[in-house]
């Protein structure tokens, strides 16, 4: 699904590089449904995939999104492939989108392990390395 929306084959292959590659092709069939434009979906894949590498850096996953703690990555980003994702109102919005898919496909709410995802909090892992600790509730 990601061909709809990204014809380099480099581009494609950081998108499914991170954490939340395996799930970008199902959440840009999402945004197709659900009517966005191309060049929206453009602009929410591409946040994904920096949240994702994001994640991938703290040793964090999927399940361990926090938004607060990405806003507060995205005020100091110098991440080289951002690519325009850093402060603006797509970045947060589509990771607030895919944080809902997530949710509604039971990957990323706490009490579940229906994809094989840790529960430990991303701010917690900001905080305190990969060392496991009591997980706060997601934000949505």
């Amino acid at each position: 699904m990601l061909e709809t929306f990204f014809s380099a084959s480099k581009m494609l292959g950081h998108l499914r590089s991170g954490p939340c590659g395996p799930y970008l092709d199902g959440f840009a069939a999402a945004l197709e449904r659900q009517g966005y434009g191309p060049e929206t979906a453009v602009r929410y894949l591409r946040a994904i995939a920096h949240v994702g590498h994001v994640m991938a850096e703290r040793g964090a996953s999927v399940s361990d999104i926090d938004l607060a703690v990405f806003e507060q990555h995205l005020r100091t980003c110098r991440c080289q492939r951002a690519k325009g994702g850093r402060r603006n109102h797509h970045t947060i919005y589509g990771a607030r989108l895919f944080r809902r898919h997530l949710e509604e496909q039971a990957c990323a709410s706490p009490q579940s392990r229906r994809c094989g995802l840790p529960n430990r909090s991303w701010s917690s892992v900001l905080k305190h390395g990969s060392a496991s600790i009591a997980a706060h509730p997601m934000r949505p």
